[in-house]
């Protein structure tokens, strides 16, 4: 059902999110991007997808400057867990509902029971290929949702290499790519 919710949305719904409850939070960058349209930014879809879970701990893997995972807070029932391996900025928002974490998001145990995960690290197919295939090792049920999948070469390889089904929804997603892959189905 959240497949399908995901797959049935269209750019005119999203762009009707209210994204004003970023203006709560003293961001140490610009806030353009969070509020681009969907189809040029995913975070809008990010908020969308929050909305579809209750209660659940949601992993954003490559914490950056935190507007995904701020983005996939929006839902305040639902924990977000984001990671980074090189820093976590002392700047970020301090929502109660983000954990901030320093270190490889595979090593978290809450990893095999989170329904959804949003994977937008060094956009080299390396680190994305590492956690597809310890999804796949530990028979994870889920949803992957992939960043910049078709933002060069390597991307590319590694988006035409999944197995499990996928959807392109670039165009309700970020501009240079957004993938879903429904880990459990072939």
């Amino acid at each position: 059902m959240i497949i399908e919710n995901i797959l049935s949305i269209s750019n005119q719904k999203l762009n009707q999110i209210d994204t004003s409850f970023i203006n709560n939070y003293e961001l140490y960058h610009n806030t353009y991007y969070f509020n681009g349209e969907s189809g040029k930014e995913h975070y809008r879809l990010l908020m969308h997808i929050s909305s579809l879970y209750l209660n659940q701990i949601l992993f954003d893997v490559g914490t950056n400057k935190c507007m995904s995972a701020l983005a996939l807070s929006y839902n305040q029932f639902n924990k977000i867990k984001t990671f980074d391996i090189v820093k976590i900025l002392p700047e970020n928002p301090k929502k109660t509902n983000i954990e901030y974490i320093l270190g490889d998001s595979i090593k978290d145990s809450d990893i095999k029971n989170t329904p959804f995960i949003f994977l937008d690290v060094n956009h080299d197919g390396i680190y994305e290929n590492i956690i597809y295939d310890f999804l796949k090792s530990i028979n994870w049920k889920g949803i992957l949702m992939l960043d910049d999948i078709h933002l060069n070469d390597e991307m590319k390889k590694f988006w035409n290499s999944i197995e499990y089904i996928k959807y392109d929804i670039t165009n309700i997603g970020h501009w240079s790519g957004t993938g879903i892959v429904e880990f459990g189905k072939h």
